[in-house]
């Protein structure tokens, strides 16, 4: 090491080494913490950060596998189930929250592998550059290992639930879920409309799951509805991000387009469900017709989720929006709460 070269107290250099004061800035360059200066603060890799990389202001959407063994509780068809719930609740309950752990963990590495896929991208986003692996603060390797610990985990304990209760279309549809992700962040959401269809199947699948999980019947209609509402939420949340500043500006023409089509799932979501409560089917299972009432409360949801995209710009994150908004909180809350008494008191 040259003579006119000092060391540093508490650092080591090697002979070829240069320090340099803003190391390893480049995705892709290693950073060695012996040989350049500034890369402290890089890729700490914190049990924090790596829990940011799962995304888990986004888990509550998992909770949806709980929606069709609601409705089954309560489905005069399938009575099996709600005695099971009755003689076994903790088993019924250990199950199903197993079962939502399993498929959060899938959907997380999902979202591990979204954030390395769009890392460039998201260092120069408004938002998303916040992200520990856009923001450098944890590395590609260990982004890796937490993407395959995620991923395996989830799938093992999705085939341990399935062969524990015999229930196999579980685990095959965690699998379509992680093959659908690779297939969104590759293709689909570069395809005009796709991308957003992609999304909603998604959420159609965790339905699904669900469904399977407890091993309950699902209605077509309540799938439909699911799916109507998931397109609504994507197409809004893509339309929001046409408000945000320092970033290039889509052609007046795609936002017109999202504009109508906005209109028209709305209105598609909002007669779904009023068909799905006044069905034949549903009356029978149900053994009500009151579930109509509930169709104002489906409404008022979807006006405040469109004043928050075109009003208060503020859809560009659906998670808070379901979770921290207080209006929707309380739409949320008053339709679950009148259809468990509706159902309740037809019983």
């Amino acid at each position: 090491m040259p003579e006119n070269r000092q060391n540093k107290p508490g650092r080591v250099y090697h002979r070829s080494a240069k320090p340099r004061k803003s190391a390893a800035r480049a995705f892709g360059e290693s950073a060695d913490w012996s040989d350049h200066e500034g890369c402290e603060a890089l890729y700490t890799n914190r049990p924090l950060q790596l829990l940011r990389c799962l995304r888990p202001g986004q888990w509550v959407k998992n909770l949806l596998l709980l929606a069709a063994p609601f409705f089954a509780f309560f489905d005069r068809a399938q009575a099996a189930f709600a005695d099971a719930v009755r003689q076994h609740p903790l088993c019924v309950a250990e199950a199903l929250g197993l079962g939502v752990v399993a498929f959060a963990l899938v959907a997380a590495a999902g979202y591990v592998a979204n954030d390395l896929t769009d890392r460039r991208a998201d260092a120069a986003h408004p938002l998303k550059k916040e992200r520990p692996i856009a923001a450098r603060q944890v590395s590609i390797a260990a982004a890796i290992v937490l993407l395959l610990l995620c991923l395996c985990g989830g799938l093992a304990l999705a085939g341990w639930l399935g062969w524990r209760s015999g229930r196999w279309a579980f685990p095959a549809l965690c699998v379509a879920y992680a093959l659908l992700q690779p297939f969104y962040t590759f293709l689909a959401r570069r395809l005009e409309g796709v991308g957003p269809m992609t999304v909603a199947v998604g959420f159609v699948l965790r339905a699904a799951a669900g469904a399977a999980l407890a091993g309950v019947r699902v209605s077509p209609w309540l799938l439909l509805c699911v799916f109507l509402v998931a397109l609504f939420v994507a197409l809004c949340k893509r339309r929001a991000a046409h408000f945000l500043k320092n970033l290039p500006q889509p052609p007046a023409a795609d936002a017109r387009i999202l504009d109508l089509e906005i209109g028209l799932v709305a209105s598609a979501t909002v007669a779904c469900y009023a068909l799905y409560t006044l069905a034949t089917e549903t009356i029978a299972n149900f053994g009500t017709d009151r579930l109509v009432y509930t169709v104002p409360l489906v409404m008022l949801g979807i006006f405040r989720h469109l004043r928050l995209t075109y009003g208060e710009r503020k859809a560009g994150a659906p998670e808070r929006v379901f979770t921290r908004d207080p209006f929707m909180l309380a739409v949320l809350a008053l339709w679950g709460i009148a259809c468990g008494a509706l159902l309740w008191t037809a019983r």
